[in-house]
């Protein structure tokens, strides 16, 4: 696909599309069954490397990796469940009701992951916040597809089921969206910024603000995970902005007649 928003913002890290899709390139890059792996690699790889990767139900084994790009939500699956994620996203063992179970989780995931489960995620200051986060407040989806794409922008064809695109963004390319974004819609706020995973915020917070007859923007990274893999992959300076797909195409029309093209934000951005 050729973006009217690339030609004229000209980002430095290159735009991701979320495509949902019943086949799986033979060339993607998966992760192997059975073994742990982050959703926000499989879209890092997209940008950095110019790779299709691909993420499916046989392949994500991360519950959270899962209710993101849309395979179902477990989070509350029985009781334990549900104390064990309530913990996780607040105070971690501290939080837990049921502390032999949660260490039992906690010693089966990832070494690397331990030090999260013992002292949480810190999403919420308590268990019973989480509760209701999880209850009420998360986009729930089970997709009827087999896989979910994470495909660098520029491979995009025209007949492809096109959910969401990602933007590795610094500030001043961010503020160029943003205000893109919010030339298009009507009110004041073009912008979600969502407590939760980071992976929810470039898949299952994108696909519910796409039902939506405004969608916004959604801001993406700001968890200690999201900065992590950013660290890794592009910068400290480098967030996310997800626009959801009827939002992106609509912004495409206006590219070519936007902010983009003032003097002061050519300036803004060195080119002035």
């Amino acid at each position: 696909m050729e973006s009217r928003i690339v030609k004229n913002l000209r980002p430095e890290f290159d735009p991701v599309a979320v495509v949902w899709s019943d086949a799986i390139p033979a060339d993607a890059f998966q992760f192997k069954k059975g073994r742990f792996g982050c959703v926000l690699y499989l879209f890092a790889e997209a940008s950095v490397n110019g790779r299709l990767a691909a993420g499916s139900r046989e392949s994500i084994i991360c519950t959270g990796g899962r209710a993101a790009l849309g395979f179902g939500c477990d989070f509350d699956a029985s009781e334990e469940q549900l104390d064990i994620h309530a913990a996780l996203f607040s105070k971690g063992l501290q939080s837990t009701g049921n502390p032999q179970a949660y260490q039992t989780e906690m010693e089966a995931v990832p070494k690397s992951w331990r030090a999260m489960y013992e002292y949480g995620e810190r999403r919420h200051c308590d268990a019973d916040l989480a509760r209701e986060w999880i209850l009420h407040e998360f986009p729930r989806y089970d997709i009827r597809h087999r896989c979910v794409l994470f495909k660098p922008l520029s491979l995009i064809s025209g007949d492809e089921n096109v959910r969401a695109v990602i933007f590795p963004v610094n500030p001043v390319e961010f503020s160029g969206l943003l205000t893109l974004a919010g030339s298009v819609m009507p009110g004041t706020d073009p912008l979600r910024a969502p407590q939760g995973t980071d992976c929810c915020s470039i898949g299952a917070f994108a696909y519910a603000e796409a039902e939506l007859a405004s969608p916004r923007a959604v801001l993406g990274m700001m968890g200690s995970d999201g900065r992590d893999v950013m660290r890794r992959r592009f910068r400290d300076d480098i967030m996310t902005l997800t626009l959801p797909a009827p939002l992106f195409f609509r912004m495409e029309q206006e590219a070519d007649d936007c902010v983009f093209q003032l003097p002061s934000w050519q300036k803004a951005m060195g080119r002035g």
